[in-house]
């Protein structure tokens, strides 16, 4: 029997420690990797989001800068001051007038320089008709006076070029730019005009971020007609003239088309895009794991919780067959089974003294007596205690109904139980809340609380359990499964507290109502019905309350409780008022 009971897989820790593996461990386990796996999509997923967003933002950026050098353009063509007032330059004979005119051209395009900061080096470009030299008309601009360079083409919009990023065309500073060519409509039979607009100074680079989510990426501008116009990292792609040369299996490529058919491009080092996306995981991974060694901390702790007062037990049961002691006492270990064996075996034992010494008859039957006494007078506390031990079970089982239902009956039973008769009217209503949490487990209600403009009015002193019984019969009344049943407490003006209860359902009989409250016996299904409110109100306030029903116009049932009710100094913050005050107002 000794070989057979020390037997490593029929031992009660083995079986333990395989419960816990089997279904603590493992468990979690596979819960962390599929954590894992749906982690890395999200993370990845963005990553990728923000990514297109920066890149998203950056178009969007370059479109207003185009289409803002679009209208300033069209304006310099169909302003008034200076586009159409153009030809006054090449009709002029005299030197002296026409310097004029360029001295009055050169303050209007600086007053558009100056309104607008993301233009620059604005210019009318003049080739006469037959040649191929080029004027710069406005000779105070920082242009230098030519026209763009082919290669630097961009994109075509209508009757405008787009050209770059390219270096200025400026002669006192040196940084990338756009920059626009719009063809000039008037005075052609003179040459060809053009207007040369810019993008303001250093603006291009502004735009362009550095980082994106921590990451080093390229951006790259391709034209419409397929090259590569730009590119952030002049170190590694220096060489690539077009899109189709780009080493892809080295980056995550993205890419937004504008108008115009050119082309923004970003593009992220492949190992530092995934970095980030692992980075994030892990992250996450860290808590996981972190919750899964507190898991299996409090595993241990539990299983040691289990199996030392076993062994402790069993000990005690060696004890009782070695000193042949059928006194011993074995200690409880606070777990259920446990203690329910260790309850039967104290029976047994019990039994056992009954036979073998009859004395003890009347001590058993005395012990019996005091078990009986002082089950007869359990205070409500122990009731509390249970009722508090089955919603840290059912919260420990992850039953949120069951413990809302628990907490609601703890909280009634404790208010109708207390030896106090009076309360106040929020202790009341606060009581209905928790007895209307425990009939909507049974009944499809809709409850309402309205308590008023007057907060104060809740302290105002009444009997105990007056509304519930109210209530009880209101939703009986409302048709239970889809009944609307309400609680409405107001101040009225002649200093009296009014608690209406209202409920849906069949109408009631406001004369069988009063029929009822002058009955002596109390003829509820419970025991506990108007009657009982009535002499409970009366009892306590005199013949100075109401208690009256009604069926109103919108088909509600209504029974209207009226109380006195002492105006009190309030405390609102530091300074204080008197409720008497507020009605006489």
């Amino acid at each position: 029997m000794e070989r057979k009971r020390n037997r490593l897989p029929k031992s009660f820790a083995r079986r333990i420690i395989k419960v816990w593996f089997g279904g603590v461990l493992v468990p979690l386990l596979i819960v962390e990797a599929m954590m894992l796996a749906h982690t890395y999509q999200i993370n990845k997923e963005t990553v990728r989001q923000g990514v297109e967003n920066d890149l998203s933002q950056v178009s969007e950026d370059l479109t207003a800068l185009m289409n803002n050098m679009n209208s300033v353009s069209w304006l310099l063509q169909a302003d008034s001051t200076v586009g159409k007032d153009l030809h006054l330059y090449f009709d002029e004979t005299s030197s002296v007038a026409r310097a004029e005119l360029l001295s009055y051209m050169r303050d209007q395009i600086a007053n558009y320089e100056v309104a607008n900061p993301l233009i620059a080096n604005i210019t009318y470009l003049y080739v006469p008709k037959g040649t191929t030299n080029v004027v710069k008309i406005n000779s105070s601009s920082l242009a230098k006076g030519t026209l763009p360079d082919e290669k630097n083409f961009l994109c075509q919009w209508r009757d405008m070029t787009f050209y770059g990023p390219h270096m200025t065309d400026s002669k006192v500073a040196a940084y990338p730019c756009f920059s626009l060519l719009r063809t000039y409509k008037g005075e052609r039979d003179k040459g060809d005009i053009y207007i040369y607009v810019e993008s303001g100074y250093k603006y291009f680079q502004k735009l362009i971020p550095e980082a994106v989510l921590g990451m080093n990426p390229i951006f790259l501008i391709e034209s419409s007609d397929g090259q590569l116009m730009y590119r952030s990292d002049l170190e590694n792609l220096e060489e690539l003239s077009t899109a189709k040369e780009l080493p892809m299996d080295e980056y995550q490529a993205f890419e937004a088309t504008q108008t115009g058919d050119w082309k923004i491009r970003l593009l992220v080092p492949t190992k530092e895009y995934y970095q980030q996306v692992y980075v994030m995981a892990l992250n996450l991974s860290l808590l996981t794991l972190a919750l899964i060694a507190f898991c299996i901390l409090v595993s241990i702790l539990q299983w040691q919780s289990i199996y030392r007062p076993f062994t402790k037990f069993e000990k005690k049961l060696h004890q009782i067959v070695a000193d042949e002691d059928i006194e011993t006492r074995i200690e409880e270990m606070n777990i259920q089974e446990f203690d329910e064996n260790v309850a039967l075996l104290h029976k047994l034992k019990n039994n056992i003294l009954v036979l073998l010494n009859k004395v003890q008859d009347e001590e058993k039957k005395r012990s019996e007596a005091e078990i009986k006494s002082v089950l007869g007078k359990i205070n409500p506390h122990f009731l509390y205690n249970t009722l508090d031990t089955l919603k840290w079970y059912a919260a420990g089982k992850k039953d949120r109904e069951m413990v809302h239902f628990i907490t609601a009956l703890n909280k009634l039973l404790l208010y109708n139980m207390s030896k106090t008769r009076e309360t106040t009217l929020k202790s009341e209503l606060e009581a209905v809340r928790s007895y209307i949490t425990l009939q909507q487990m049974k009944y499809d209600l809709e409850f309402y609380i309205d308590e008023g403009q007057h907060p104060e009015i809740l302290q105002a002193d009444m009997p105990r359990f007056i509304l519930q019984p109210i209530v009880e019969n209101a939703i009986l009344h409302s048709g239970a499964d889809d009944g609307k049943v309400g609680v409405e407490v107001e101040l009225l003006a002649n200093g009296k507290v009014a608690i209406l209860v209202k409920n849906t359902g069949k109408p009631i009989d406001p004369e069988k109502i009063k029929d009822v409250l002058v009955q002596k016996t109390d003829v509820s299904s419970n025991g506990i019905g108007l009657q009982y409110v009535a002499r409970m109100l009366e009892n306590r306030f005199g013949d100075n309350f109401e208690l009256k029903a009604e069926r109103t116009e919108d088909g509600m049932n209504v029974l209207e409780i009226c109380i006195p009710f002492d105006p009190v100094e309030v405390v609102l913050g530091e300074s204080s008022i008197k409720i008497g005050e507020v009605l006489r107002k």
